[in-house]
């Protein structure tokens, strides 16, 4: 928009009264009088000319009196398709009756010539045929308008007749045309919303046909100029003399036409377009081949909406038939994410979309990853658009728009992928969605003159004057995806219900199951315990009569048959261990953690006080270069996790200095390599100098009784205590992972995440 013209001063546009400018255009005469008392209350300052005398003769007067005798009854018993033709002073008129602000308005204009001789009726239907006949015969909407704009122009005789289509945003585009010889050509040209504002349009709505025979032409006023009691011109917004805006003649004068003529074309009673005509020089058209145009706008408009619903129902059927193909009610043992990957293709071509996302998982956590489909944004940005769009509520059950990125500014630089968006929320209660993308089609558009400067100020006065130049001007469009259809919309309504039905059962699946996998928890930890308890109890007899036979008979076994039995006693409390371990790791996929705010250091403080002598013993320096933060969890749980790290790190030392350091990273801190990709804002570590871990064992030593060396070597072990370390942390939300090498020690990093919010 140009500077010095500002919206506001754009509604001054839309807010012109342009049916009550007091005057009618010099072509024609009215009268209007009240309905009972049939006295003239209001006549056009041009009367004499086609009634004898002037409004001060005739105000207040019986209509009867003004008018030559039976003209009005004829009037009002005129039937057909075309005005009544009547004899007013010796000329012949064609007469329209319509009512307003309570008054009955009659409108006369003389016939041209051409018209007069046959009748008006003939003359109409006789048009109409002409009009008609060639639509017959074209295939497709373009023809269709093509011949309907030929055949306007051979019976009115006008330079140029178009078909404006109106769009979304009210802006109109020349989709079709027929013009003279020698005359410019605005086919396929763009017109802002504001050529044609807002009560333009309603009027267009209300009163199809619009003529202005001469753009030049001086207004005749009405007498008087505003009605008594309301203190306004009388309404004419149903009148076919009504005057016309000095905006839109100097509009007209601008684009060089001397004459104009437009027809509505509505669809279901909304303005979908118009028929509009154009003329270099001043050009009457009469009402008779007025209402013939009319005529054929109607049914023109019937066929466009015939072969728009046409089109309509084979979409409709099409999406049907991709609805059908997708087995959704026939799930399996799959969920509703499983079943719908493979038909990735269906659920793209069921919107026109190049990409689908589908969250059906919880709120949080892996499984919620969503299900991404085709071209669309990563599941970061998916997860982000869905927490915007659960903000707030939906308006309606399904949202959508063709400009993302002015709604959503993250993804404002991904129209490339998401500029259009549809989306359809599943379940109210949780963030379930079926999301739609569509990329930004590129197109350049060609204005009628620059749309950003519509208008100009007059210099001096507050008035508006229109755009005084219509060349070509070009604009490039981006961020924007073709819009959504009525049908798109449907089609995502009807998903949803089938996906609705389709999750709640899934979902009373999955509750059935987690039912059964608690009863089935329930009897394993009660087989565990029995079965722990059944191999237990021989193990230690196994250990008892071990003993008693080194004590009993030691000195007769000689030194093989002892060290035999010390190994049995060994492998005893081996086994006894590792039953321990099995039983506790089946045991942590089941807990209930108990979360709270833990200071980290008085938890390893606690530690290092248990683990005292073997540290002492081992000659090992635990360091702590400062203080460790206090950050929620499940301090029972975390204690057996930096337990286990720290004697791990103890015992895997050979060469003096032993050493042990604990710390951690904090938010906003440089991190080395090993922990630069992790966003938590703490990591926890246990660093050691010691032997150290090949690469390819970095995840071996997290398996369940998976030990380097041989079973006592070490100070010996189960091989359990880091796969249950792991399991603790994951519990937690969080990573368990080390950085190391052969004889350059190791360091183990682990992570906490944030406490569930109930």
């Amino acid at each position: 928009m140009s500077p010095s013209v500002s919206d506001a001063d754009l509604s001054v546009c839309d807010r012109e009264p342009i049916h009550l400018l007091g005057g009618i255009q010099p072509r024609g005469v009215l009268v209007a009088f009240h309905p009972g008392s049939e006295s003239v209350a209001v006549v056009s300052a041009n009367a004499a000319a086609l009634l004898g005398a002037g409004p001060d003769a005739l105000l207040g007067k019986p209509v009867s009196g003004v008018l030559p005798h039976g003209l009005l009854a004829r009037v009002e018993a005129g039937v057909g398709p075309g005005p009544v033709t009547v004899e007013v002073s010796g000329q012949r008129c064609f007469a329209l009756l319509h009512e307003s602000d309570g008054l009955r308005v009659l409108e006369l204009e003389p016939v041209i010539d051409g018209d007069g001789d046959v009748g008006a009726e003939e003359t109409a239907l006789s048009a109409v045929q002409r009009l008609v006949s060639p639509l017959a015969y074209a295939k497709g909407t373009v023809a269709l308008l093509n011949e309907a704009a030929d055949a306007v122009r051979a019976l009115i005789g006008y330079d140029r007749v178009m078909v404006y289509r109106f769009h979304a945003d009210f802006h109109g585009e020349v989709v079709a045309e027929s013009v003279r010889e020698g005359v410019d050509s605005f086919l396929g040209l763009h017109y802002p919303a504001s050529d044609i504002p807002v009560q333009a349009r309603a009027l267009y709505t209300r009163n199809p046909v619009r003529l202005i025979a001469d753009v030049d032409a001086k207004a005749v006023a009405l007498v008087p100029p505003v009605l008594p009691g309301t203190q306004r011109p009388l309404d004419l917004s149903g009148s076919a003399l009504r005057s016309v805006s000095e905006i839109h003649l100097e509009y007209l004068r601008n684009m060089g036409v001397g004459a104009s003529f437009s027809v509505s074309l509505l669809k279901d009673g909304q303005l979908w377009g118009l028929m509009a005509c154009h003329h270099l020089s001043p050009r009457m058209v009469s009402a008779a081949r007025r209402q013939a145009c009319e005529v054929l706008a109607r049914l023109l408009s019937l066929q466009l909406s015939a072969e728009e619903r046409s089109q309509e129902a084979a979409a409709q059927a099409r999406r049907a038939s991709l609805l059908n193909m997708l087995v959704l009610p026939n799930l399996g043992d799959r969920s509703p994410a499983k079943a719908l990957e493979t038909q990735a293709p269906l659920l793209m071509e069921l919107t026109g979309a190049h990409g689908v996302a589908l969250v059906l998982g919880a709120s949080a956590g892996p499984e919620s990853s969503p299900l991404l489909l085709g071209t669309t944004p990563s599941a970061e940005e998916v997860h982000a658009l869905v927490a915007w769009l659960s903000m707030g509520e939906l308006p309606g059950e399904v949202f959508h728009v063709d400009r993302l990125g002015d709604v959503y500014p993250p993804l404002a630089s991904r129209a490339d992928v998401a500029a259009g968006l549809l989306a359809v929320r599943l379940d109210p209660s949780v963030p379930h969605y079926a999301l739609w993308f569509r990329p930004e089609v590129a197109r350049t558009v060609a204005w009628a003159g620059n749309p950003n400067k519509p208008v100009r100020p007059e210099p001096g006065h507050a008035r508006l004057r229109p755009r005084a130049s219509f060349d070509v001007w070009r604009e490039e469009m981006r961020g924007a995806s073709t819009p959504w259809s009525t049908q798109d919309l449907e089609a995502a309504r009807a998903l949803k219900g089938a996906l609705v039905g389709v999750v709640l059962r899934h979902a009373e699946e999955l509750a059935r199951l987690s039912r059964e996998l608690a009863r089935s928890n329930a009897e394993l930890d009660a087989f565990g315990g029995s079965v722990a308890h059944d191999l237990k109890e021989p193990l230690r007899g196994i250990l008892q009569y071990s003993s008693f036979l080194q004590e009993d008979f030691g000195a007769t076994l000689g030194a093989e048959g002892r060290q035999q039995l010390e190994s049995l006693a060994w492998l005893a409390k081996r086994t006894h261990s590792l039953i321990d371990d099995l039983f506790e790791f089946s045991r942590l996929g089941r807990l209930e953690l108990a979360w709270e705010e833990t200071d980290h250091q008085a938890l390893v403080e606690d530690v290092l006080r248990t683990l005292g002598a073997r540290l002492e013993g081992g000659r090992v320096e635990v360091r702590l270069p400062r203080r460790l933060p206090t950050v929620a969890c499940d301090a029972v749980r975390i204690r057996q996790v930096w337990a286990n790290l720290i004697s791990n790190a103890a015992k895997y030392q050979t060469a003096e200095p032993r050493w042990v350091e604990v710390g951690f990273l904090g938010p906003g801190e440089s991190r080395p390599a090993a922990a630069r990709h992790v966003k938590a804002p703490y990591i926890f570590y246990v660093k050691d100098p010691g032997i150290g871990i090949a690469p390819q064992f970095h995840e071996a030593v997290f398996e369940l009784f998976r030990r380097l060396h041989p079973s006592q070597a070490y100070g010996g072990g189960s091989g359990a205590g880091l796969a249950i370390a792991r399991r603790l942390v994951s519990l937690h939300g969080g990573a368990l992972w080390l950085d190391s090498a052969p004889g350059q020690g190791s360091t183990f990093y682990f992570t906490l995440g944030e406490e569930p919010r109930s």
